[in-house]
């Protein structure tokens, strides 16, 4: 049985697959969540004006 390097290639993607899913979810979960956080930082420093500032002075 011959194994052609198209045939090789589609074999590794269909084996990867699951665990690329898995990867790319991950990374998207941490993205998510550094942008809400990001979000939540800037809402408190806009509502806290000079105490946030005075916080990162010192």
């Amino acid at each position: 049985m011959e194994l052609t390097v198209g045939e090789a290639a589609m074999f590794l993607v269909l084996l990867f697959a699951p665990s690329l899913k898995s990867l790319l979810k991950s990374i998207a979960f941490r993205n998510r969540a550094a942008g809400k956080a990001e979000v939540i930082r800037a809402r408190a420093g806009a509502s806290d004006g000079r105490r946030a500032s005075r916080k990162r002075d010192q």
